[in-house]
């Protein structure tokens, strides 16, 4: 759909709580949180990317995607 209304590029957050599943044990490979198939899917289709990883990346995710851990939660 991104493609078809004419678009090149995609801006993408990593939400380091989203991948960081309990303290060091992360999950980059599983269903949607597949970042090298994403990454693959984004080339196959010609899309640029602006990868925005964390720590801190948006106000609208919880903690800004920090672990709830580091706030004692």
């Amino acid at each position: 759909m991104v493609k078809a209304l004419g678009l090149n590029a995609l801006s993408v957050y990593i939400f380091w709580n989203y991948h960081e599943l309990s303290r060091g044990v992360f999950d980059f490979e599983n269903g949607e949180k597949d970042l090298v198939g994403f990454l693959k899917l984004s080339q196959k289709y010609g899309f640029k990317l602006l990868l925005r990883p964390g720590p801190y990346v948006c106000a609208e995710w919880d903690f800004g995607g920090l672990p709830a851990r580091l706030f004692g939660i």
